[in-house]
């Protein structure tokens, strides 16, 4: 429950809008669960390494399913971001993010494309301290609403594209 798990928590999200489940594997140190959506196979993947070394993981699955950069989707807390809010980018620099600075490192380009979303920035002293806090009642609910948006921004890149996704999601709130 904790802000640097939302990337976890929308890929939660997808997982109970298509129902799907996650299976465990130790050789890709990641869970799984690959799904047939419009007219591709899909990969799912929760990294189970810590935040800061998600590229290893990353790598291993790109390698083991043969994907290109283009067919690649991160997605991930970002403090720049205000709560509640998302954007989805094709590429450019980590932020100052360690685990997408891992994924850039591990797969020699920033050219990545990448949903955001925001959790604030907070009165906490260290960064670290912040990412790893809980969020409060009145957040989760902000949350539970930008989780939602940020699990159908990654359905329609699926099904629709980047294109798309910039258009319809990184308009102001969001909001169509």
């Amino acid at each position: 429950n904790n802000r640097h798990n939302v990337g976890h928590m929308v890929i939660d999200e997808v997982a109970s809008i298509r129902g799907f489940a996650f299976k465990k594997s130790l050789i890709l140190a990641a869970s799984i669960a690959k799904e047939s959506m419009e007219e591709s196979d899909v990969v799912f993947v929760k990294p189970r390494a810590f935040m800061n070394n998600s590229g290893i993981c990353v790598k291993k699955i790109s390698g083991k399913y043969k994907l290109s950069i283009e067919d690649i989707l991160i997605v991930y807390d970002d403090i720049d971001l205000p709560l509640g809010e998302i954007r989805f980018r094709k590429g450019g620099s980590s932020g100052g993010h360690r685990g997408m600075r891992s994924v850039q490192s591990a797969l020699s380009t920033d050219q990545i494309n990448r949903i955001r979303i925001g959790i604030g920035k907070g009165d906490f002293g260290e960064v670290s301290d912040y990412v790893l806090s809980d969020f409060n009642p009145e957040e989760k609910q902000i949350l539970k609403e930008s989780v939602s948006k940020a699990a159908c921004a990654c359905l329609d890149w699926v099904n629709e594209g980047a294109a798309y996704v910039m258009r319809k999601y990184n308009r102001r709130g969001g909001k169509e």
